[in-house]
């Protein structure tokens, strides 16, 4: 008990000057070790706060580079046309998208994601490759013309090449097959290697290319092609006749005229 008042009188002793308490440097004296540790406290919990706002600053910093750099492209109001930074072009039907990285688009590959229905008139370039990714499947070439069917209804990815050749394939396997010119193949959503399947029509892109191109045709098949294209029904007089020529899809009417006229036949429009 006396060593213990000894050392208090010891400390006021120490700390009275002129007949005064210093009381500031007494209780600096006392909380001196609290103050430094709720300093250390604060000085954690402040670099803490700054190192998270920095991280938020450099991730929203690369997010909104990301973001800016991304094109995307919808086809809201119908057909729509888009060149890419090489050139190559992309016909959308309405519905469908396009996206891809304006920054590194060409550099090593050309890679754009889309859905819908997309035609595609790639320019070659052999140093790098062309990729088209849907959800399900993907198609690699390096110059050519091709469209890719992928509607979010249909359970099947459809892939027809104009011109040119392709490799398509489910979007994470590693083998596919080998599409050529007027080659058509579907992939079935849920498998890994499609199937080639004959072309239905003479003109499976006619809606992206705005023309239909027959060579020694029969005019049954023109027909039925142009009936489902313009929603009506046609018949041709005589079905023993082939065709070879090239139309605009601006007119049916036209068409008609022009089938009649080289042929020398009658076709029966039904609505």
């Amino acid at each position: 008990m006396k060593d213990k008042e000894e050392k208090n009188l010891q400390f006021v002793l120490r700390y009275y000057r002129h007949g005064k308490l210093d009381t500031a440097k007494a209780l600096n004296k006392i909380t001196g070790i609290r103050q430094q540790n709720n300093l250390h406290k604060l000085w954690i919990y402040s670099s803490g706060i700054a190192a998270a706002i920095l991280i938020c600053i450099v991730s929203y910093t690369l997010l909104s580079r990301s973001d800016n750099n991304m094109i995307s492209v919808t086809a809201d109001a119908g057909i729509t046309r888009h060149f890419l930074p090489d050139s190559t072009l992309a016909i959308l039907s309405k519905g469908s998208t396009l996206e891809y990285d304006s920054d590194n688009y060409g550099k090593k590959s050309r890679e754009v994601n889309m859905s819908g229905k997309v035609f595609f008139s790639v320019r070659r370039n052999e140093q790098s490759p062309f990729t088209a990714t849907a959800m399900y499947a993907q198609v690699k070439v390096l110059g050519t013309e091709f469209e890719i069917d992928e509607r979010m209804q249909d359970t099947v990815t459809n892939v027809y090449v104009k011109s040119g050749k392709v490799m398509f394939k489910g979007r994470n396997s590693s083998k596919g097959i080998i599409l050529t010119k007027d080659m058509s193949g579907t992939l079935t959503h849920g498998n890994e290697m499609p199937e080639m399947t004959s072309t239905a029509f003479p003109n499976p892109s006619a809606w992206a290319t705005g023309k239909f191109v027959y060579k020694n045709t029969p005019i049954d098949a023109v027909m039925k092609e142009l009936s489902i294209y313009y929603g009506t029904s046609l018949y041709a007089s005589e079905h023993f006749k082939t065709i070879t020529a090239e139309f605009k899809t601006d007119s049916l009417d036209e068409i008609i005229s022009l089938i009649e006229k080289t042929l020398d036949i009658t076709i029966t429009k039904k609505d």
